[in-house]
């Protein structure tokens, strides 16, 4: 009988599912993306590939840091290893202090007691908080390490290990 109350009726509901459906798209995407991502573990990772792909390639010590001709250790590279590896730590923005730090040590393969080489560069204070394990420390630093092993001076072995540290807790932990 009367056809005009019956589609008003549905329209209400129609705008009642839109309503809901748009909510709940808007409310899935704020929860996805409203969270920060925690990308400190990777960042450490690339930063130990970078460093790793500067000194050593093709399983042999960089000429950059060995002058094979003479048979030496570049000091002007180990002095500038960040430089060199294309490594910036300078602070920026909202940071007084670096967030990073970088350790390379090289050791005699057959006598890894034997610290041939030690090369470092930004923040140590967190190197320690590397150690720390537990449901509270998840929050302070990421660490990363990377061991291989290159050939050097007089066909010697070495091997190269590299710890990187990376804060950077106020933009990725929450």
């Amino acid at each position: 009988m009367n056809k005009k109350a019956e589609e008003k009726i549905i329209s209400v509901y129609w705008f009642i599912i839109l309503v809901v459906v748009a909510g709940g798209v808007f409310l899935m995407v704020n929860v996805f993306y409203g969270a920060p991502y925690d990308v400190r573990n990777i960042e450490a990772n690339l930063l130990s590939e970078q460093i790793a792909n500067c000194i050593a390639s093709e399983g042999k010590v960089s000429s950059n840091l060995i002058d094979y001709s003479q048979n030496v250790w570049l000091e002007e590279f180990i002095d500038h290893f960040t430089d060199h590896c294309s490594l910036n730590f300078n602070p920026t923005g909202e940071w007084e202090k670096t967030q990073y730090y970088v350790e390379v040590n090289f050791y005699d393969a057959f006598d890894i007691r034997n610290l041939i080489l030690n090369m470092s560069e930004g923040n140590s204070n967190w190197k320690p908080d590397c150690e720390l394990q537990g449901k509270g420390y998840d929050k302070l630093v990421v660490c990363s390490k990377k061991e291989f092993y290159a050939e050097g001076l007089s066909e010697n072995i070495y091997l190269i290990k590299i710890l990187t540290v990376v804060r950077k807790t106020e933009q990725n932990v929450k």
